[in-house]
């Protein structure tokens, strides 16, 4: 070889492997995803868990080892009594599988869904509602460009038992949205009633996204929030042992204030690292309840069991800050209407805002809101 070309070696080999993978088809690839994948990641809340359907697609055929639970930013808390922690072979028939991070408000979620729309039909997922998202503005451009997947919309359009109604009302949201990837096709989708024609995106940039998340979820840099989070209760415990712990541990971890906020949170309360003013949510007409009628009409059409659970903020703290209990008692009401209005069922916790313990700062549900919601999901689970 030429000593002129020797330098300019490496640079050829990586070429050539560069060109050699775009050119593989992606079913080479889609193996890398299998049971074990599933394991590592059933808690591990990465961009391949929740914006990939690579993975949702291989849990959902294996659902009868894992119960999903979709939520929002609730899910990556060190809880010990996050249901991916404190739920056993003991007291539950299934793995918990958690499904979402901060910013996963209705639609971000129901697009996740939706893109399993034909797997569905009779499998068990909890669903949790968090009452901040009831925002004036909803959704923003901001976490729609952060949390949305184009491989999951492209997906989800390809579903072929979904009805053109409900393909249609996902356009005409989507298009809402600043930066939308292929708004002639939602456009498209939405004139013609739902019909598609063609792709959301090309059958080969669907190829290249969907090689490079079966790598990706083989290599998981992100450190996993609830890693090193150990169980607090025995594997035997009764559900009212449980709570007794619960309480216990909630009552010793938030001694400096009378809100019942978890200490560490309490800090940045009186350091101001944590927002006072919450004046935006709770709104009545927020653009958020379409959304939830949505995800929950897609979920009645699906035949998806879901178990809708509707959770409380901290009341004692939302009087304290200005947003009293006839603010929020009317979007709670809402928010349960809604979902059984579209054939769901809910299990509605707004009732406990004033228990203490059952919120670890301001609206994340934690430790006895944990165990509730772990004994509601096990009898979900068992429920025939």
């Amino acid at each position: 070889m030429s000593k002129k070309l020797k330098p300019f070696l490496p640079i050829f080999i990586s070429g050539a492997i560069f060109i050699i993978f775009v050119l593989l088809p992606s079913s080479w690839f889609t193996g890398l995803v299998n049971k074990k994948t599933l394991a590592e990641n059933r808690m591990s809340l990465t961009d391949q868990v929740m914006k990939g359907p690579l993975i949702q697609d291989k849990l959902f055929h294996h659902n009868k080892q894992y119960y999903p639970i979709y939520g929002s930013s609730e899910l990556e808390k060190d809880d010990p009594f996050n249901p991916a922690i404190a739920l056993n072979k003991h007291n539950s028939p299934r793995q918990a599988f958690l499904i979402g991070t901060g910013g996963n408000t209705d639609l971000v979620n129901g697009v996740e869904l939706a893109s399993q729309y034909d797997d569905l039909k009779g499998k068990k997922i909890a669903f949790i509602i968090s009452p901040q998202w009831f925002t004036n503005h909803g959704l923003t451009n901001v976490n729609f460009d952060a949390r949305m997947s184009q491989n999951q919309i492209n997906q989800m359009f390809n579903q072929k038992n979904m009805s053109d109604e409900l393909k249609q009302r996902y356009a005409k949201r989507l298009l809402q949205f600043k930066n939308v990837h292929n708004k002639e096709f939602l456009r498209e989708t939405a004139k013609n009633q739902g019909k598609t024609d063609g792709n959301y995106i090309s059958g080969f940039k669907e190829n290249q996204l969907t090689k490079i998340e079966a790598i990706k979820s083989l290599m998981n840099f992100k450190k996993v929030p609830l890693e090193h989070v150990k169980p607090v209760t025995s594997e035997d415990a009764s559900w009212s042992e449980m709570r007794d712990v619960a309480t216990q541990y909630g009552e010793a971890h938030s001694k400096s204030n009378q809100y019942h906020i978890r200490d560490k949170y309490w800090k940045l309360i009186k350091a101001h690292k944590r927002r006072m003013n919450r004046d935006y949510e709770f709104n009545i007409n927020s653009p958020e309840f379409a959304d939830l009628k949505l995800l929950a009409d897609t979920m009645h059409e699906a035949g998806a069991d879901v178990e809708y659970i509707s959770i409380p903020v901290n009341g004692k703290w939302y009087d304290n800050i200005g947003i009293d209990k006839d603010k929020r008692q009317p979007v709670y009401d809402k928010i349960h209407r809604t979902v059984v209005d579209s054939g769901g069922k809910i299990y509605d916790m707004t009732d406990k805002d004033y228990e203490p313990y059952v919120i670890t700062d301001a609206v994340h549900i934690g430790w006895k809101g944990w165990v509730y919601i772990d004994e509601h999901i096990v009898y979900h689970m068992k429920e025939k």
